[in-house]
């Protein structure tokens, strides 16, 4: 008896062992299936540098608005134009920007005051490596013009009343004119541009200018 109960023992314990194995050894291949491949697709440094530099050219125009200054100078009348602005873009598409501009400028004889609301159209293509971006606006301008002193042809000394301060524009005309512009930025934030100004408070101005 006691050598048939050793047996019945050790065959069980047998199949305890050999129950325990299977459920320890199947699930591998499953968990095997599961298991994420080691190497990502997206991951950073499997980018192409193309895509990198869209994602910085994104992130940098990520910053939706922006203040800046600029100045120049008029050429007919002459004057010298100084204004502060803010950009706010990208507006509707990734290349438009809005940036309304306030600006005075003051000549000889001339003194000009006027609001501009200009859309700028940067153009597509550059990149992160590019040292300079080219772009085109337009935009209505709201003008005051106004004239220290007026000289008669027949009395070229003007009188002491039309000696006034030429920045007192109670005595003034305002326009309404169409600003067209070309100029090239930096992605720093410097530019130069060009801008028209059509009817109204008719100039030409070359400016220059810095967006923080």
């Amino acid at each position: 008896m006691q050598f048939t109960a050793d047996r019945f023992d050790l065959s069980r314990l047998a199949g305890v062992l050999a129950l325990t194995f299977g459920v320890l050894a199947f699930p591998q291949p499953a968990a095997a299936q599961q298991q994420p491949p080691s190497t990502a697709t997206g991951s950073p440094q499997n980018q192409p540098p193309s895509v990198q530099r869209t994602e910085a050219e994104v992130e940098r125009t990520v910053k939706r608005w922006r203040i800046g200054v600029q100045g120049g100078v008029g050429l007919d009348p002459e004057i010298l134009d100084v204004g502060v602005h803010a950009a706010f873009g990208p507006i509707f598409s990734p290349n438009i920007e809005f940036r309304p501009v306030f600006e005075l400028g003051a000549g000889e004889i001339t003194t000009t005051l006027g609001i501009n609301l200009d859309v700028l159209y940067m153009f597509p293509g550059a990149s992160t490596d590019s040292r300079w971006f080219p772009y085109i606006g337009a935009g209505p301008n709201f003008g005051l013009s106004h004239r220290s002193l007026d000289v008669d042809s027949d009395n070229p000394i003007p009188d002491d009343d039309d000696d006034r301060n030429r920045f007192d524009f109670s005595d003034t005309d305002f326009n309404g004119g169409m600003n067209f512009i070309v100029g090239m930025r930096r992605p720093s934030g410097t530019f130069f541009e060009m801008k028209a100004t059509a009817w109204g408070v008719s100039n030409i101005r070359l400016l220059v200018g810095f967006n923080f």
